[in-house]
């Protein structure tokens, strides 16, 4: 496998992690998918952005943060809320004392390994 499959399979997705509130009520909701489309707002890396419309007078919604950096914080893409409690991750961690073992790297360089971590 050559590296540029590597960052294509690593930073893609099919589907994003939302909760039940940015998904809206419809069950048939069409999304709009940009590969590469925008900068994770935690990582800075590149992901697949979605874009969608909950409902028909709500505005349009888009996925603000990487999909490896939502599965390892366990929040929405979009709002960035706990997906278990529907909280601020913020009020989540000081909650659950967990805030010092959960935080990105400062650097770039261990940014990018911590997130080739989680992406495994």
């Amino acid at each position: 496998m050559s590296d540029d499959d590597d960052e294509g399979r690593a930073t893609a997705a099919d589907f994003p992690i939302v909760c039940e509130d940015c998904l809206g009520p419809n069950p048939y909701v069409r999304m709009q998918k940009e590969p590469f489309g925008g900068e994770c707002a935690i990582s800075g890396r590149p992901y697949t952005v979605f874009r969608w419309r909950p409902g028909n007078d709500a505005r349009y919604k888009k996925t603000v943060v990487c999909k490896e950096i939502a599965q390892a914080k366990n929040v929405c893409q979009v709002c960035l809320l706990d997906l278990d409690y529907g909280i601020p991750v913020a009020a989540r961690d000081a909650a659950l004392a967990r805030a010092a073992n959960e935080s990105v790297p400062s650097s770039s360089v261990n940014r990018d390994y911590a997130v080739e971590e989680i992406s495994k």
